[in-house]
């Protein structure tokens, strides 16, 4: 497994290159008008190695600061909070690179730079280079957080009008659902329920490992979606569903203390060609339409019937280099609303648990 976790990487890509573009527009405009400065004084060689230094530094400062945040405290706090907490969080990460940067700067023994981490601090530049780091922070993280909601690059995709046409593609498609969910809330209640559904899916964050998009929750149901040859490396498509049923399990004591049971879900998983479109007018995003999506469900439908967790359709498992620790067992069919055609279906299941180490 990565040091960094594939989300936790594309947050910290985003800081560098926001940050990037946000020390590139502060080179370029803050001496507009202003009379000249230190760093106008310096040759270009050593403004190019400050630059680069001022953009890494905060670029890797924030962005892991963010990755802190999601990691430790977002989900787990009200929003304000979170607000509140990001906050001051930030602020003293600012002071901290302030230090850092004095002592930098003056280990390059740029001429001008005042003698004292005191002196450095009260240059009128540095308020302001706070106020505008504060800014670009909460840019960033508004873009980060969008995305988030979107689905990863999905933001991008809107803005670019990717889908503005429908397009064809060929996706995976995984239905994941609770395991008698009815009976669950009953006995919970609401309250207790949306709280357990709430647990589930934070940890269902685990699927973004292998490459998932969560693509839409409905209810104690969520929907994933790989690209086709995405879903294929290194089954993917498969190794997400057993990595979430692992980090259950590794937190199996925690939601027995909780809900007094340990939440067990079905999936089922299908391949196909779907349309992929642009739709809504008041909240916009990203849809797929097609038989490949309702077949996944039905899929995922029948895993009670067939006493099976993970489901998959026969053209998916054909295009799977199935691992030792795994095997598929045939078991029959389903007739799809419409079609003339059955379905051949397969339960795919742990052989040893030996097999999956790391996973998750």
């Amino acid at each position: 497994m990565p040091v960094i976790k594939p989300k936790y990487r594309g947050i910290l890509r985003d800081y560098l290159i926001g940050w990037f573009v946000a020390s590139l527009v502060w080179e370029l405009l803050r001496n507009v008008g202003q009379p000249a400065s230190l760093a106008s004084e310096l040759t270009f060689s050593t403004r190019v190695i400050v630059f680069i230094i001022t953009w890494l530094s905060q670029g890797l400062f924030f962005g892991l600061l963010d990755i802190f945040i999601e990691h430790y405290i977002f989900g787990r706090v009200r929003f304000i909070k979170l607000l509140l907490s990001a906050l001051a969080l930030q602020l003293l990460v600012m002071m901290a690179l302030i230090v850092l940067l004095f002592f930098i700067f003056k280990a390059m023994g740029l001429a001008n730079l005042p003698e004292t981490l005191g002196g450095f601090i009260q240059l009128p530049v540095i308020p302001v280079a706070l106020v505008y780091a504060m800014i670009v922070n909460f840019c960033i993280s508004v873009v980060v957080y969008i995305n988030m909601m979107l689905g990863n690059g999905n933001l991008l995709r809107l803005i670019r009008g990717e889908f503005y046409t429908p397009k064809a593609d060929i996706r995976i498609f995984m239905f994941l659902d609770l395991r008698g969910s009815t009976t669950i809330a009953e006995r919970l209640g609401h309250i207790r329920y949306s709280r357990l559904i709430q647990d589930c899916f934070y940890d269902l964050a685990i699927v973004h490992d292998y490459k998932a998009e969560i693509y839409q929750y409905v209810g104690d149901e969520a929907v994933l979606v790989w690209p086709a040859n995405i879903g294929y490396n290194a089954i993917n498509c498969v190794k997400a569903f057993f990595a979430f049923q692992n980090r259950i399990k590794e937190r199996a004591a925690i939601y027995k203390s909780k809900y007094d049971m340990i939440p067990e879900f079905k999936a089922g998983l299908n391949i196909g060609e779907v349309t992929i479109a642009e739709v809504g007018e008041l909240k916009r995003e990203i849809a797929y339409h097609g038989d490949t999506i309702n077949t996944a469900a039905r899929l995922e439908a029948s895993c009670n019937r067939l006493n099976a967790d993970l489901l998959v359709s026969e053209n998916l498992l054909k295009r799977l280099d199935l691992e030792p620790w795994l095997k598929s067992d045939l078991k029959g069919q389903i007739q799809l609303k419409g079609k003339q055609s059955a379905v051949n279906i397969y339960a795919i299941e742990k052989v040893t648990e030996s097999g999956i180490k790391g996973i998750g």
